[in-house]
């Protein structure tokens, strides 16, 4: 098969469906086919054959795969009745959903009627419609916020100019992963609604008890060991005798 005729049969598989079944084998295959244009005609002829190969497996495990999915789901419309949601999402290949939604309404009692089980598959589209609409405002909420801080940044700012680090990272985080950039938003955010919030009034502490200051030490009278004894100094107009006369006595 020449490189023409495998890539309009690989773009045929996937709009069937083969993108959602494999999207590892269709870019497999895609990156065989591209690498064997820009080799010589020899070394590009033998990936061809292995690209062929890699296409010819996934077309038969994708006609396996909805061959059985859609008998499974025949099987569940003849009991239930339509079931316009698994339809589409078989017309897309999206297999493994289709199995796992048949697998819920295995579940479901006998008694549930089929109007029951069709307003159940409305609401679980309805369900994603409101995902969809939330991921759509999201979106356009990570749009603003890119535009106003890039509007922020000075025109003649320089690379560590906190503005547009901010920036060029919001940049960066969105075109990694645009479901976490709206995430971190979101965070930021609430946080800002928290901090919006008023301050909780003070409680008055209870007052506290006076404490009484240390009284201060008495010098000690008796002489520290060591130290002499300072002799006592006699007061001027008294003599020795004087002060041995017995007390009571009147002088004669």
């Amino acid at each position: 098969m020449e490189t023409t005729g495998m890539q309009e049969a690989l773009s045929a598989l996937e709009t069937r469906g083969a993108r959602a079944f494999d999207p590892a084998g269709c870019d497999c295959v895609r990156a065989l086919i591209s690498r064997a244009q820009s080799l010589p005609e020899r070394a590009g002829a033998l990936l061809l054959v292995r690209a062929g190969a890699h296409l010819e497996r996934l077309s038969s495990r994708f006609e396996a795969a909805s061959a059985r999915t859609e008998e499974r789901l025949i099987a569940a419309e003849g009991s239930y009745g339509e079931l316009p949601s698994e339809r589409a999402a078989l017309a897309r290949g999206e297999f493994h959903r289709v199995g796992r939604s048949l697998r819920r309404i295995d579940r479901v009692p006998a008694s549930y009627g089929a109007a029951q089980l069709t307003r159940a598959s409305h609401e679980r589209s309805r369900q994603l419609r409101a995902q969809e609409y939330e991921s759509a405002v999201s979106e356009l909420v990570t749009s603003i916020v890119l535009a106003r801080a890039t509007d922020v940044v000075p025109e003649h700012a320089g690379p560590y100019n906190p503005l547009r680090i901010a920036s060029d990272l919001l940049t960066r985080m969105r075109s990694v992963s645009p479901l976490y950039l709206g995430a971190q938003l979101k965070r930021l955010e609430e946080l800002a609604g928290m901090l919006a919030l008023p301050e909780l009034p003070q409680q008055p502490q209870p007052p506290k008890a006076k404490v009484a200051p240390p009284r201060p030490s008495r010098p000690s009278a008796k002489p520290v060991r060591g130290t002499s004894r300072q002799p006592r100094v006699r007061a001027a107009g008294r003599t020795p005798n004087a002060e041995r006369r017995p007390r009571g006595r009147s002088a004669s």
